[in-house]
């Protein structure tokens, strides 16, 4: 009988020590990828600036250090005599010589806001004007999705890394205005070339037939945009997530309404057969955070079963909604 129990007890002690262990288990550490450099300019060097690339999770990030500039030939403009500090870098992927092409930056894109970019077919990152002198990072990331026109398996890559204008901002003696200059000179590129392992990426479709907000006793969307002459209703929009915590992309919004009328349809791109994505709702506020108004999370697959599927979540009454799977494309 002792012996019973004490394995019993050494079963249990196991069985805990394991379920602890899976609690804590620490996540992934991202793994740098080696890159060579294909060519640069002069002032593109290691004491000047440093790229790194790492992996993990399905996705890759990309650092540019700037170590911050001394001695460089800053452009000076003619009329102000003001050193042009100022510029942003394009990270541009190529695979054989031709622009990587991808719709990844139109899905990613702000929905509402004018954005050139929004019109490219491959794929191409803008950063943030840096200025040189100081150090920093300039830091992105990518899905591995967004390579999905690859085929799956270990890909030669090459990112060009370049800047074309430098920029300032002078202010005019006895006013408040500034005058933006700007000189076109591009001193800062590198090309490097680096191989990724493309997992399988699977397609499907979602199409959004519409949505409609609760109007009861716990909630009324009338009076939620408050403006300084009358209340609104709110303007809607919805996003999708993948993974389910992860912003993919988003529709344009409608105004003052608790109904969302358009129909929308997205390619989402993904890993596995048996993935989950998020659906969030919310009510676009030109002056503060947006309120979300509904959040919600299911496979794929419930979503394919019927030619539109009805959920409702959160202060959302209805919406419809309908995901056609088309495999692995790659």
């Amino acid at each position: 009988m002792k012996t019973t129990t004490l394995a019993l007890i050494l079963l249990l002690s196991c069985c805990l020590y394991g379920c602890l262990n899976l609690h804590y288990k620490e996540k992934p550490i991202p793994q740098p990828v080696a890159y060579t450099v294909v060519n640069h300019s002069a002032f593109f060097n290691d004491k000047n600036m440093l790229l790194t690339i790492d992996s993990v999770d399905h996705l890759v990030y990309f650092t540019l250090n700037i170590k911050g500039f001394k001695k460089f030939p800053f452009p000076v403009n003619a009329q102000y005599k003001d050193t042009l500090t100022n510029t942003s870098f394009i990270f541009d992927f190529y695979y054989q010589g031709k622009p990587l092409l991808s719709d990844y930056i139109p899905l990613h894109n702000s929905a509402w806001e004018t954005d050139s970019s929004r019109n490219i077919d491959h794929l191409s990152i803008y950063s943030d004007t840096v200025d040189l002198r100081s150090s920093g990072p300039i830091n992105f990331q990518i899905p591995m999705y967004a390579f999905h026109n690859l085929k799956k398996g270990k890909q030669s890559i090459e990112l060009n890394i370049s800047q074309n204008v430098f920029t300032d901002n002078v202010s005019i003696e006895n006013s408040t205005n500034e005058i933006h200059l700007q000189e076109n000179k591009l001193l800062l590129n590198a090309r490097v070339k680096f191989d990724l392992n493309v997992p399988p990426v699977y397609k499907s479709m979602v199409y959004g037939y519409g949505l409609e907000l609760r109007n009861d006793s716990a909630f009324s969307p009338a009076g939620m945009d408050n403006t300084l002459w009358n209340s609104s209703y709110p303007d809607i929009y919805w996003i999708i997530y993948y993974p389910t915590d992860l912003y993919y992309t988003k529709t344009v919004y409608e105004k003052s309404t608790d109904k969302y009328t358009a129909h929308d349809t997205f390619n989402l791109y993904h890993y596995y057969a048996a993935d989950s994505i998020g659906i969030g709702v919310y009510d676009h506020d030109y002056l503060s955070k947006d309120d979300g108004l509904g959040y919600w999370t299911g496979p794929l697959s419930r979503l394919s079963k019927n030619p539109v599927n009805r959920i409702k979540f959160g202060d959302v009454k209805f919406f419809d909604v309908k995901v056609t799977q088309k495999g692995i494309i790659n």
